[in-house]
């Protein structure tokens, strides 16, 4: 696995797919299309997430 390579693997005990983009598993779902969804919704999290963050920055500093 090459770094920054997004694996889906499959847990044969829980039934779900699951997502490994290098070095972390950050998202799941019982299908490939449901993991990465999962992985969509993980990213737009994180991405309002910092904006909210340099919103707040941004109207502390006005």
């Amino acid at each position: 696995m090459a770094e920054n390579d997004i694996n889906l693997e499959f847990d044969s005990q829980t039934g779900e797919y699951y997502i490994i983009w290098r070095p972390v598993v950050i998202s799941t779902g019982k299908t490939k299309d449901e993991a990465l969804e999962d992985l969509r919704e993980a990213a737009h999290f994180g991405v309002d997430s910092l904006i909210d963050l340099k919103l707040a920055n941004i109207k502390k500093e006005d």
